[in-house]
C-alpha cells in the first residue's frame, strides 16, 4: 500500500489506535491491518516511530511484527 495524503493520515508514516495502543506502518499496510476500521476519533498519527512505542503502543502483527512486543528490536 501507499501512504494516504488525505486527512487525517497527512501523509505520516505510522498511525495508531488510541483505544487499542496498535501500531501500523502505512508504507507496510496490507488488508488484514484493517486501518480503515479504526475511528476517527482514535486516530494517532506519527513521524517517528520511538514516540509511539514510548507511549506504549506496539506494532500490528501484520505490518510491524517486529514491533509487537512495544520496543524497538535489538
Amino acid at each position: 500500500m501507499v501512504r494516504r495524503l488525505n486527512a487525517p493520515y497527512f501523509g505520516k508514516r505510522y498511525i495508531g489506535s488510541s483505544e487499542t495502543k496498535i501500531l501500523h506502518d502505512m508504507d507496510r499496510e496490507t488488508p488484514k491491518c484493517k486501518i480503515d476500521a479504526i475511528a476517527r476519533k482514535d486516530i494517532q498519527m506519527f513521524e517517528w516511530l520511538s514516540i509511539p512505542l514510548d507511549m506504549g503502543y506496539k506494532g500490528c502483527a501484520y505490518c510491524m511484527a517486529d514491533y509487537k512486543e512495544g520496543k524497538l528490536p535489538k
